[in-house]
C-alpha cells in the first residue's frame, strides 16, 4: 500500500492536472463560440447560394445547358478530401474521422483499385494517420491556421477541380465532422463533385424564395457558370468550418470530463491520505500510551 508521501505527491499532480484541463476547457469554449458564429454565417450563405443556383438551374435546363462540374460519367477514379484535427486531446474526434476514411478507402479499393483512389488531407492528424498506415497521399495541408476562415480553400478546390475537368477524377468526396452542438458532432461523407442537380433543386425548394419570374443578366448560362464553382467552394468551406467547430466542441467536452474525473480522483486520494495520516497518528499515540504504561 502506498505511503502518505506518495499519495500526497499524486494528489498534487492530480490537482495540477485539473487546473490545466479546466483552463483548456475555457479556451476551447471561447474558440467554440467564435467557430459557431462562423458556421452559422457560412450556412446562411450556402443556403442562399443553393436557392439562387436552383433558380438559375431551372432556367438553364430549359436551354439544355449542363456545367462541366456537374457532368456525370463512369466512375473509374475517385478522390477523397479528409478534414481532420491539428491537435489531440479532443476525445474520439480524430479517430471517428480516421475510421470512416478507412472504411471509405476499403470500399473503393475493391471497386476501382488502390491506385485509383487519391487522398487530399487537411489537418495534421489525418496526415499522421495515413503516413502511419503507409497510404499514398496526393496532397496534404498540415500547417493550417487555427482560424478555419483563413484556410487555403481556394487552393484545395483548384487541386480537385482541374483534375476533375481533365477526367483524372470522376468523383470527389469530402469527409468532415458536421457540427450539431457542443456535445454532438457526426463524421459525415458528402459527394462534392460532380454537383448533384437533384440535391440543389431539393435544397432550393426547401428555402423560401420570392414569387414571380427572375431576369438573369447577362444570361442564365453565364450566371450559372459563375455560380457553380462558387457552390463547390462554399460547400468545402462549410465543411472546413464545421470540422473546426466540431474539434473545439469535442475538445471542450473532453476537457470538461477530464476535469470532473480529476476532481473525483483528487477527492478519493484526499480521503485515502487523511485515512492513512489519521492511522499513523493513532499508531503513534498507542506507542506513547504503551510506553507510558510500561514505565509504571
Amino acid at each position: 500500500m502506498p505511503g502518505t508521501k506518495e499519495i500526497r505527491r499524486r494528489l498534487i499532480s492530480v490537482r495540477n492536472t485539473k487546473k490545466i484541463t479546466y483552463a483548456m476547457k475555457l479556451v476551447s469554449a471561447a474558440k467554440l463560440r467564435r467557430a459557431q458564429e462562423s458556421v452559422t454565417r457560412a450556412r446562411e450563405y450556402t443556403t442562399g447560394l443553393q436557392r439562387v443556383l436552383a433558380s438559375v438551374q431551372s432556367e438553364a435546363v430549359t436551354l439544355d445547358f449542363v456545367h462541366p462540374l456537374m457532368q456525370q460519367r463512369e466512375v473509374k477514379r475517385v478522390a477523397l478530401v479528409v478534414i481532420g484535427g491539428s491537435r489531440g486531446l479532443c476525445g474520439s474526434y480524430n479517430s471517428n474521422v480516421h475510421r470512416k476514411a478507412a472504411a471509405f478507402l476499403q470500399e473503393w479499393d475493391k471497386k476501382v483499385g488502390e491506385s485509383n483512389v487519391a487522398l487530399l488531407l487537411l489537418g495534421k492528424k489525418p496526415g499522421e494517420f495515413f503516413r502511419r498506415v503507409r497510404r499514398p497521399i496526393r496532397e496534404s495541408w498540415d500547417a493550417l491556421p487555427e482560424d478555419a476562415t483563413k484556410w487555403p480553400i481556394d487552393e484545395v478546390v483548384e487541386k480537385i477541380e482541374i483534375p476533375f475537368l481533365n477526367q483524372e477524377f470522376d468523383e470527389v468526396y469530402v469527409l468532415f465532422t458536421e457540427f450539431r452542438s457542443a456535445i454532438s458532432q457526426v463524421a459525415r461523407l458528402e459527394k462534392l463533385l460532380p454537383l448533384d442537380a437533384n440535391a440543389l433543386n431539393a435544397a432550393g425548394s426547401t428555402s423560401a424564395s420570392p414569387e414571380g419570374n427572375t431576369l438573369f443578366e447577362p444570361s442564365a448560362e453565364e450566371v450559372f457558370s459563375a455560380l457553380v464553382p462558387r457552390m463547390v467552394r462554399a460547400k468545402l468551406r462549410q465543411a472546413a468550418l464545421d470540422a473546426k467547430a466540431s474539434e473545439h466542441g469535442a475538445r471542450m467536452t473532453s476537457m470538461e470530463n477530464a476535469t470532473k474525473n480529476a476532481g473525483e480522483l483528487g477527492r478519493k486520494l484526499e480521503l485515502l491520505y487523511n485515512k492513512l495520516r489519521q492511522g499513523g497518528i493513532t499508531a503513534e499515540l498507542l506507542d506513547i500510551v504503551g510506553g507510558a504504561e510500561a514505565m509504571k
